[in-house]
């Protein structure tokens, strides 16, 4: 799990300071689910250039590449009906997880949406 953690930080990082760095908007989506085909069905619906990540068996994060605030809920809008699951980072804000004030909090004003 740790290993997992650490991946999903590291392209975190690599993702935030991509979109800091050439001004474009990125979108990180938190997911929670217990669906065993949510990591499919995020994979089959995203671009190449987006990143699916599975942080546990229940708990998934997408980086949208170039998508901004209202694009991503967009997207979330074409996978709404294909699996059941929390799609607001904001119950995770407040969370005790490291990992989630690491990744989300620490890059706040890197321009990502979440």
């Amino acid at each position: 799990m740790e290993l997992m953690i650490e991946n999903v930080l590291n392209i975190g990082e690599d993702e935030f300071y991509r979109a800091s760095r050439y001004k474009l908007p990125l979108s990180a989506i938190l997911i929670n689910s217990d669906d065993n085909k949510a990591f499919d069905i995020l994979e089959n619906n995203t671009r190449q250039i987006d990143i699916v990540q599975q942080l546990s068996s229940d708990l998934l994060i997408v980086f949208l590449a170039h998508t901004d605030h209202s694009n991503s809920l967009i997207f979330l809008d074409k996978i709404k009906n294909k699996f059941d699951f929390t799609y607001t980072s904001s119950e995770f804000i407040g969370s005790q997880l490291e990992f989630v004030r690491k990744l989300f909090l620490d890059n706040r004003d890197k321009g990502s949406s979440y």
